[in-house]
């Protein structure tokens, strides 16, 4: 598949992990032959990094944020990330991180939907998100897994603006 420089909104155009950052590396670059990539100074990233495939960014990695097992967030392509924020709340979702900006990369917000799942959002700046998608050992598919698919069919096309 084509190098990606641009995603669609309402697209999964990002995942990232907050795991043990050097078992991480070990493991993916085992499991798909990624490399890693440092997204800058650590002070200023917090130890966040991108894993790469043929030298396009495929995931990020960074350092566990909250307790529990390891987690990998999706993140949306949003064009507008204060205007999505407005719809998730409209549409019953939760923000559990408000719209913020990450350095010139872009802007994020993190939410739950109705029956509690976690979703991101990201409104490309100079991060556009995956430059690789569709192949392996890359970003291929998005599913969610709930108990509430009523609630989820009305929920994410009141978002995302996505058919059933």
């Amino acid at each position: 598949m084509p190098a990606k420089n641009q995603h669609q909104p309402g697209t999964a155009s990002w995942v990232d992990i907050g795991t043990d950052v050097d078992a991480a590396k070990r493991f993916y670059g085992a499991l798909f032959s990624w490399q890693e990539m440092e997204a800058g100074p650590p002070e200023e990233t917090g130890g966040y990094g991108f894993f790469t495939k043929g030298g396009s960014m495929v995931a990020g990695y960074g350092p566990q944020q909250n307790p529990g097992p390891p987690a990998w967030a999706i993140y949306f392509a949003v064009s507008d990330a204060d205007a999505t924020t407005k719809k998730v709340e409209g549409a019953g979702g939760k923000v559990v991180m408000a719209p913020m900006d990450v350095m010139t990369a872009g802007r994020m917000a993190v939410f739950q939907d109705p029956d509690g799942a976690f979703f991101s959002i990201w409104q490309p700046g100079d991060h556009k998100g995956a430059q690789l998608v569709g192949e392996s050992g890359a970003l291929s598919w998005v599913e969610l897994q709930t108990r509430g698919v009523d609630a989820a069919k009305q929920f994410y096309p009141a978002v995302f603006d996505w058919a059933v």
